[in-house]
């Protein structure tokens, strides 16, 4: 019994997130030619690293043909005459263009998308505020209403397309890379594979970890956006009875807990990502 709260969290997570999927479709177009910028950036990853090996081989070998190591292009004389440290350097840049045509193409896109999300959440939300009963606005204080349209839209949306970004291009990334690895020494790859559940256990606990601090600083954002609201609201009341003190306080209050919250997450993900690089690096 002990594991049905968890199990019902990401059953509702999950729910929630391919509810937000729907919002995409209008998208499709622009989230494909995304994916497609995100293909070219994952695939030139291996290319660098396996480029700057024939580097390394020119240096000590200056007048030797790069495309004599090819076993499809030897036989083509003219190609034989590019040399190493010729080709090479050509074929950097080269790469180095498609990542970056890549990167523009999956960046921009998914960012266009997430833009239209907002909007259209937004939209949603408002239209729905609006034909709530009256009671709903009696028990919710205006901060939390206007942050929800605010701050937690763009949360939610960011939160949702950075992960579309993540499994999406480090998804390629890993799988180019370890089909790379896997031709160029299985074995190592074997011990890669061996630290897999490791990786997915410390994936998961941080994703846990983000996903609660992230509501509470949406909270906290909703308290500070309150206080303004009620003192930018009623500044007269505050300014006949002298109220500027207490104001202060109840921001500042409110604003510190923000701040705090927002710590700890950029505390988190500074602690998870190094973590995850000394796993790796320990296997490799």
């Amino acid at each position: 019994m002990s594991g049905s709260p968890d199990k019902a969290e990401t059953a509702s997570s999950l729910s929630i997130y391919l509810r937000l999927l729907r919002y995409v479709l209008p998208y499709w177009g622009l989230f494909a030619v995304s994916l497609f910028g995100f293909l070219i950036f994952a695939s030139t990853q291996p290319m660098l690293g396996y480029i700057l090996k024939f580097f390394v081989d020119g240096l000590n070998n200056p007048d030797a043909s790069f495309f004599a190591q090819v076993p499809h292009l030897r036989d083509i004389a003219w190609l034989n005459e590019f040399k190493l440290l010729q080709a090479v350097p050509l074929l950097i840049v080269l790469i180095a263009l498609m990542q970056g045509i890549g990167s523009f193409l999956g960046n921009y896109f998914l960012a266009r998308v997430s833009l239209g999300l907002v909007h259209d959440l937004r939209m949603a939300l408002f239209n729905s505020l609006l034909v709530l009963p009256n009671r709903y606005f009696d028990s919710h204080n205006s901060g939390h209403l206007i942050s929800r349209i605010t701050y937690n839209v763009t949360m939610v949306t960011g939160a949702a397309t950075d992960a579309i970004k993540v499994v999406v291009r480090e998804g390629m990334t890993v799988i180019f890379l370890f089909a790379t690895l896997l031709w160029m020494n299985w074995k190592l790859t074997l011990v890669m594979v061996a630290i897999l559940p490791v990786i997915g256990v410390m994936v998961s606990s941080a994703s846990k970890k983000f996903r609660k601090q992230s509501k509470k600083i949406q909270v906290a954002m909703g308290d500070v956006t309150h206080v303004a609201s009620e003192t930018i609201q009623g500044y007269r009341v505050v300014r006949s009875f002298g109220g500027e003190r207490y104001e202060q306080g109840r921001f500042l209050t409110a604003s510190s807990e923000n701040t705090a919250k927002q710590l700890r997450m950029v505390k988190t993900n500074a602690i998870y990502t190094p973590s995850l690089q000394l796993v790796i690096y320990s296997a490799m």
